[in-house]
């Protein structure tokens, strides 16, 4: 089957890098994200940031200890969608930039250079989808990453595409640009369900599972933190609250079942 390269895993750790650097700032200093990211923004902005990033922390350190490049063929697509979204998205928000600051620079530099390199990477190795699969996949499994990848997919096009209508049904406070931005890794989010649900076997989706239940639990607990900036008669905080404790449920049940596959 096809390795994991050093040049990808060298790519992955400069990825996990970034995004432990956010990642810490955002979510245990958010008073001082500035220093990881272009624009200071309020604590709880800041923590749902980290969470965003700590989450591809572990994707990222997942896909370096993979063996195989279809154990991260989502990961790296899913990396090249985030980087390059937000690269894209920030180009609509310039004036917002002060470009004499050393993170802004690394910001644009790093989310030019990590999606051209991660689509490579994914152009490279497309045909390797008829190598022999693992442990199967339960349905039940494929089928909720599919649900999961449509509502996703489908809340971010909507950040992006109406983010005056979303800062009226948000369930915090939000600004037009961060509504946007927050769309970016959403889309990676929505697509890597997507690809989830067509693959075959546990080694295909245990790195990114892994990720997506770091992120329901960063977010909870950022929730938790600021809870007095919900309003618990919006029907949009029991949706948010709820919606991410399923997606916690669901893939840890997931990280257990495949734990009891290995073990078989």
């Amino acid at each position: 089957m096809t390795p994991v390269t050093r040049n990808q895993k060298i790519y992955f750790a400069a990825v996990g890098l970034l995004a432990l650097w956010v990642g810490v700032w955002g979510f245990f200093i958010p008073d001082r994200v500035d220093k990881a990211i272009p624009w200071l923004v309020p604590p709880f902005h800041a923590r749902f940031i980290g969470a965003i990033y700590l989450s591809a922390v572990i994707i990222m350190g997942g896909s370096m200890m993979a063996s195989y490049y279809k154990e991260v063929r989502v990961a790296t697509i899913m990396v090249s969608v985030w980087t390059g979204s937000l690269f894209i998205i920030s180009l609509f928000y310039l004036n917002e930039f002060n470009f004499s600051r050393g993170p802004v620079l690394f910001w644009f530099g790093a989310y030019i250079a990590y999606p051209i390199i991660g689509f490579w990477f994914a152009r490279t190795n497309r045909n390797i989808s008829g190598e022999s699969a693992g442990v199967g996949l339960p349905n039940w499994i494929r089928n909720y990453f599919l649900a999961q990848g449509v509502i996703i997919t489908a809340l971010s096009l909507v950040l992006f595409l109406a983010p005056d209508f979303m800062l009226t049904v948000w369930p915090w406070k939000v600004t037009r640009m961060l509504a946007q931005i927050y769309s970016g890794p959403f889309l990676s989010f929505g697509i890597g369900s997507l690809l989830l649900s067509r693959q075959r076997d546990w080694s295909e989706i245990r790195v990114v599972a892994a990720g997506y239940f770091a992120f329901a639990l960063g977010v909870l607990i950022a929730s938790a933190i600021h809870r007095t900036l919900f309003s618990f008669s919006n029907p949009a905080t029991w949706l948010w609250f709820s919606g991410f404790s399923l997606i916690l449920i669901i893939h840890f049940s997931m990280i257990l079942l495949n734990r009891n596959e290995a073990t078989k």
